[in-house]
């Protein structure tokens, strides 16, 4: 029996195994690629999003890359333009899942009070915000009230 099969065979395994990863990994984002500017003001709230949102969700700004839950960059702004005039809607909706859930996906009361205030805060002011700052000052920007989730 000829090796010849087995050799082209390994040669193509090498090549799938060693070579592909190295060039992949290799690849390097530009500047903005993933740089977000955080405010000093709001670095609390980040933190609450990367301890308490980072298992599952992803969100450039506050560094977290989760697996299980929707990437909130894309999900909230799928646009990729994210403004001051979107800021009240994103933070209602971000506050309405914190609080109450979303239908048996993620479970309500991850954070409350002061803390998903300050979480939907951050989130709404940054998602979709890649190469930029937040698109509001999260410290006096209209907030509607927490929600009831009745």
């Amino acid at each position: 029996m000829s090796k010849r099969p087995f050799v082209i065979f390994g040669a193509f395994a090498a090549i799938c195994v060693l070579v592909i990863p190295f060039i992949a990994l290799g690849k390097a984002g530009d500047a903005q690629s993933g740089d977000v500017q955080v405010a000093a003001r709001d670095e609390g709230g980040k933190a609450l999003v990367f301890e308490n949102c980072g298992q599952c969700h992803t969100l450039a700004a506050a560094g977290i890359d989760g697996i299980v839950g929707p990437n909130l960059d894309q999900l909230l702004v799928p646009s990729g333009a994210n403004s001051a005039q979107m800021y009240e809607g994103l933070y209602t909706r971000v506050i309405q899942a914190l609080t109450c859930g979303v239908k048996g996906r993620m479970p309500k009361g991850i954070l409350v009070g002061d803390e998903a205030e300050s979480a939907a805060a951050f989130v709404a002011a940054y998602a979709g915000q890649i190469g930029k700052g937040p698109t509001v000052d999260t410290t006096t920007a209209q907030h509607p009230d927490p929600p009831d989730c009745g």
